[in-house]
């Protein structure tokens, strides 16, 4: 599991980040999907309206411009996403609980970056929360510039990729105690 783990991150990564492709965004832009790519409204030329009483060398209007509104419903997200915002917190922890009974029953920890703070329950509460809070801003982050799927996406590949670990963590704890 633990070997096949950092080529499934690097693939989750590449993913991502072929999401974020410049041709995805001219699809955007050519879907007329703007409102959704700008947090705020860009200036757009107002419909121009008939000069009254101008001379006919003045007669050429100059353009107002305005702020289109963005309706609320259009930037909500959906109840997915927080629930999936809480779900990576609590397998986050579930993934600490395990980890701690698994060398409760005289396991070791497998992950050679997480070695040095498995000992210490703060620094190991300090990390997890630390990988939530990173990953659940990622998502925010891809949210906020429009890309919407590929936010609900992170999330449950994220979500996956943890419970897979915290799985794995229980079973060898259970073989363990037998």
């Amino acid at each position: 599991m633990f070997r096949s783990l950092p080529s499934l991150l690097v693939g989750s990564a590449f993913v991502l980040f072929a999401m974020q492709s410049p041709a995805a965004a001219q699809n955007l832009v050519a879907d007329n999907a703007i409102p959704v790519l700008f947090p705020v409204a860009p200036m757009v030329p107002a419909p121009v309206t008939a000069v009254a009483a101008a001379p006919a060398a003045e007669a050429t209007p100059t353009p107002t411009f305005s702020r289109p509104t963005i309706s609320s419903s259009a930037m909500s997200r959906p109840t997915l996403l927080p629930a999936l915002y809480a779900a990576q917190g609590a397998l986050q922890a579930m993934d600490m609980h395990s980890t701690f009974k698994a060398i409760s029953r005289g396991a070791h920890e497998a992950n050679p970056m997480m070695q040095g703070v498995v000992g210490n329950k703060g620094a190991m509460l300090a990390v997890k929360a630390g990988v939530a809070a990173s990953t659940i801003l990622m998502s925010e982050c891809l949210w906020k510039k429009g890309n919407r799927k590929g936010a609900i996406v992170a999330m449950v590949v994220a979500n996956s990729v943890t419970a897979l670990v915290a799985a794995h963590n229980y079973h060898v704890a259970g073989q363990l105690h037998q």
